[in-house]
């Protein structure tokens, strides 16, 4: 290396480096300014030699030797070449203001090979300064185009570990593998090594993209120089950890040749797909990455989970493991992939048709199964299907008709589900998610006074508003479709919020309730539903108490899908809490305790935010009336 250093460093100072760094990216030409006098090149050529096969200190310490260099020679274009050396001897003592100040000075002299060092040393000095983002602006255009072997293994390790702490996975796992590529033969294993660290730092899906996409390519390299072995190893653990079938048959279909010493312990697992095993006390959440709305629902309901668990409290025995439906996986291979990690109960459903996917599930494999949605009704038998969730229609039934008891319609739908507008009433006519021409039938929410369903997945179209006379409105999409939704109702609209619409409810609207949700400041005002008891009692002691919980460790009280997934979480660990400490694979004993589990859940008892119910009472669906409070004055 250190011939090849000095050759290059050489070139450097006789100006011929221009032809190795080049016009970048469509830029000015690098400029070959540095012709330095021979009695210059001849002092400078051992000093950049010992520079560039030095370690740390012993560059630090040529510092005064390349300073006394400077000054004899300050009107010699070689001085830049010492300066910007003095830049990174500055970089290593953590000086980082003379780094920058010093690479700026040859920067501003105009574009050379050494004014691109100057970049690497400045970029270098903004990374670790805690400015990942500008840093790697900096430093991305000059990826393979640096021929020093010492300033390209610099710039490598820079701008990669630059992507790493800006979270631009893709590109840091892209920058990983020309690190590995460029990398000297002696410094390799090194450098294998500082990337396997990285590598454990990288969110898992960006790994598997990159283990497809290499296998994509079809591209043949020398094991060495293999990034693929790198990721396919790191996955390989995880898998070994999370006990993740799925992901360790997809490491044999795709990287079976680059699992090394892996290779034995991942087939073994593959093969144990179908293996029945508990844990305690684990419980598996199954998410939903198939539209924005379950992406969104999947978010709130996992933090639900994490607080009914008491995952974030210090101490906490649960256990929990998640996996997702999206890629290329399906829903019975994720959740088959939560049973092979131990979970005793699963979580699942942020909509119907996982929600029913789920249930068969738990029905084929004899499992409890807890659906934060209704699954479809012929799907609900079974000792181990219970339901906590709610069907998001329920709220706008309840608020359209407490709107037209107050005369407040026709009334408008404003978002929600593409479901539930249809089953609302049509669009209408030209207005975006109309009816067929010709629709027949009344729909099922037209009989509470719902007059026009409107969509909110771009920007909300007020002129849907003015056909009827609409006096009230349900909000029933996100925080956006709602406020956008609320500029455009005129005052003399009364407002109605559905469970979905995670908003402040506006003073004097309707607001959808159960149970103790919705967990805002204590209302002026309530309307319990029929049978709810004592108005008197809203709000209570309890629910003040919900959201300080809550609160401590969120910025804002918990959405509805956040409160259900917090409730299931609640009656999943009464299912697992009493389970044997100590894990099993016997079929009987998995068996059994996956019915002490079902058992427990079905009687156990608790407070539980979106029911007044305190557990399912010995039945599979968790009881829920849905009623309503007014929220402050009038707008």
């Amino acid at each position: 290396m250190a011939a090849i250093a000095a050759a290059a460093l050489l070139a450097l100072a006789a100006a011929t480096a221009g032809a190795g760094c080049g016009a970048q990216d469509g830029g000015a030409p690098v400029s070959p300014a540095l012709a330095g006098s021979p009695a210059a090149q001849a002092e400078l050529r051992p000093l950049l030699s010992r520079f560039a096969n030095g370690a740390r200190a012993e560059r630090i310490a040529l510092e005064p030797e390349l300073l006394a260099f400077r000054g004899r020679h300050a009107s010699d274009d070689l001085a830049r070449v010492a300066t910007v050396h003095l830049a990174w001897i500055a970089l290593e003592r953590g000086d980082l203001r003379r780094a920058e100040a010093l690479a700026a000075e040859v920067e501003a002299a105009g574009r050379s090979a050494v004014g691109d060092l100057a970049r690497v040393i400045r970029g270098a000095a903004l990374r670790r300064a805690g400015k990942p983002r500008p840093a790697f602006g900096v430093l991305r255009p000059l990826v393979s185009k640096m021929i020093d072997p010492y300033v390209r293994e610099l710039l490598n390790e820079e701008v990669t570990t630059a992507a790493m702490e800006a979270n631009a996975w893709t590109q840091a796992i892209e920058l990983m593998s020309v690190w590995l590529r460029e990398a000297d033969d002696d410094r390799r294993a090194a450098v294998r090594a500082q990337i396997g660290a990285q590598l454990r730092e990288v969110p898992i899906e960006h790994l598997v993209r990159a283990l497809r996409a290499g296998q994509a390519t079809g591209e043949v390299v020398s094991p060495e120089v293999d990034l693929r072995s790198l990721v396919a190893e790191r996955l390989a653990i995880v898998a070994r950890e999370r006990r993740d079938v799925a992901l360790a048959k997809e490491l044999i279909d795709r990287a079976d040749a680059a699992l090394g010493t892996q290779r034995d312990a991942i087939f073994e697992l593959a093969a144990g797909a179908d293996a029945a095993r508990v844990e305690p006390p684990t419980v598996g959440l199954l998410l939903s990455t198939r539209t924005p709305a379950s992406r969104r629902r999947g978010v709130e309901i996992a933090a639900g989970v994490a607080h009914g668990l008491g995952l974030l409290r210090p101490g906490s025995d649960a256990r929990l493991v998640s996996r997702d439906d999206g890629g290329e996986g399906s829903v019975d291979e994720a959740l088959n992939s939560l049973t092979a990690e131990g979970a005793a109960v699963l979580i699942a459903g942020s909509d119907r048709e996982q929600a029913t996917e789920a249930a068969k599930f738990a029905r084929t494999h004899a499992i409890p199964v807890l659906l934060v949605h209704p699954p479809e009704p012929a799907a609900l038998d079974g000792a181990f299907v219970f339901v906590v969730g709610e069907e998001p229609a329920r709220s706008i039934e309840v608020l359209a008709a407490a709107l037209a008891e107050r005369g407040a319609k026709p009334v408008a739908l404003v978002g929600g589900d593409a479901d539930v507008r249809k089953d609302a009433a049509p669009a209408p006519a030209g207005a975006a998610g109309a009816a067929p021409p010709g629709a027949a039938g009344a729909a099922p929410l037209a009989e509470h006074g719902i007059a026009l369903a409107l969509p909110c997945d771009g920007t909300f179209d007020a002129r849907g508003l003015r056909p009827p006379a609409i006096r009230g409105m349900v909000l029933a999409g996100d925080a956006r479709c709602a406020e956008q939704a609320l500029r455009a109702a005129p005052r003399s609209v009364t407002i109605a919020v559905a469970f979905e619409t995670a908003i402040a409810p506006p003073p004097g609207s309707l607001v959808a309730t159960a149970g103790l949700f919705p967990l805002l400041a204590a209302p002026s005002g309530a309307q319990p539903p029929p049978g709810a008891g004592d108005p008197r009692a809203t709000p209570s002691s309890g629910a003040a108490a919900a959201l300080a919980a809550w609160l401590a460790t969120h910025p804002s009280p918990p959405s509805f899908w956040a409160a259900l997934g917090r409730d299931a979480g609640v009656l999943a660990w009464a299912g697992v809490q009493r389970l044997p400490k100590t894990g099993t694979e016997d079929p009987a004993e998995v068996k059994a305790r996956r019915l002490a589990a079902a058992s427990a859940m079905s009687t156990a008892t608790a407070e539980l935010w979106t029911t007044s119910a305190d557990g399912f009472g010995g039945r599979r669906v968790l009881p829920r009336v849905i009623g309503h409070r007014e929220s402050g004055k009038a707008r």
